[in-house]
């Protein structure tokens, strides 16, 4: 049985804390196909602390379980404080963001480059560790840069506080999202650390969730960008049934519809998720175009006779 703290887990699988994207009708999404874990979007400590990040993308609804709370920040009261927020309204995990390597994060001394200060990225954990009862995570990046790669540190660090997974992406922050991935890190990860590895970056296919769960010592895998594009590589994993383009299309919008419930508001956002559903098609270029014009249900099913599948 797979289990992060208390929290018991069917399979592997864990979608990721994607900013803009990870709302609500993307989680429940994600767990029709099968994920057994959802993260939150990234959510400001700051945020929470002020009172202003009143967002329905960042509340949870009853029943959505089990679920993880990410939080990044760089005061280690400040996210313990949100960290206690996110346990009252029902997360089951508290995940804490020591890798997002985009710079209106870092610039503030949080995500990635929270992770270059040691003590203060112990600090952190230890605080929100005294602060909560439920399981507590966090996600890494391997440093900021080759000459800086710490990440053994920060999950000796992790485990030694009372962490109860760590998730690793094995790029340097400098990296962003380009170039190689190093998985290979996890073979010197996984012998310093009894608590649960999660490895994320770069799984966009079926095949590859079985090679990286055969391959490298990891206990979970974290679906993230290509599960956008490809949500069925979930169910082809679990060799599930799943609906088909079209349909799997409609679906989402009609979760965020009655989400949000606002046409207008649900179209604009799902401009982004029509490019990715339809990359690889013979006329995926036309149909960007028109994606990028939807402002209501009938538009989409205007698009729908334009896809060749």
């Amino acid at each position: 049985m797979l289990k992060i703290g208390s929290v018991c887990f069917s399979n592997p699988l864990i979608s990721a804390p994607l900013a803009g994207i990870s709302d609500f009708p993307f989680r429940e999404l994600a767990r029709y196909f099968g994920v057994s874990l959802t993260y939150s979007e990234m959510i400001s400590s700051a945020g929470i602390c002020a009172e202003n990040d009143k967002s329905k993308n960042f509340t949870f609804v009853k029943g959505e379980h089990p679920i993880s709370a990410q939080i990044f920040g760089r005061d280690p009261d400040m996210i313990a404080y949100a960290a206690q927020y996110f346990e009252d309204q029902g997360a089951d995990i508290i995940d804490i963001n020591f890798g997002c390597p985009v710079k209106k994060v870092s610039k503030q001394g949080s995500g990635s480059a929270l992770q270059r200060d040691i003590n203060r990225s112990k600090e952190v954990i230890t605080t929100v560790r005294k602060a909560i009862s439920i399981p507590l995570t966090i996600k890494c990046r391997l440093g900021w840069n080759p000459a800086e790669e710490n990440y053994l540190e920060m999950a000796r660090i992790a485990e030694g506080e009372g962490v109860d997974a760590f998730c690793l992406h094995p790029r340097y922050a400098v990296q962003m999202f380009k170039g190689v991935s190093y998985w290979s890190k996890f073979h010197d990860l996984k012998p310093i650390l009894s608590i649960p590895i999660i490895g994320s970056g770069d799984i966009k296919t079926s095949e590859e969730i079985s090679f990286h769960l055969n391959e490298y010592p990891v206990d979970f895998i974290m679906l993230g960008r290509g599960l956008m594009s490809n949500p069925w590589i979930i169910s082809d994993y679990l060799k599930k049934e799943h609906p088909p383009l079209l349909e799997t299309i409609l679906m989402h919008y009609d979760l965020m519809l009655q989400y949000f419930d606002n046409e207008l508001l649900v179209s604009t956002r799902f401009r982004k998720f029509i490019g990715k559903y339809v990359k690889g098609l013979s006329n995926a270029s036309e149909l960007r175009v028109l994606g990028n014009e939807l402002t209501c249900r009938d538009d989409l099913l205007e698009l729908f006779a334009k896809i060749n599948v």
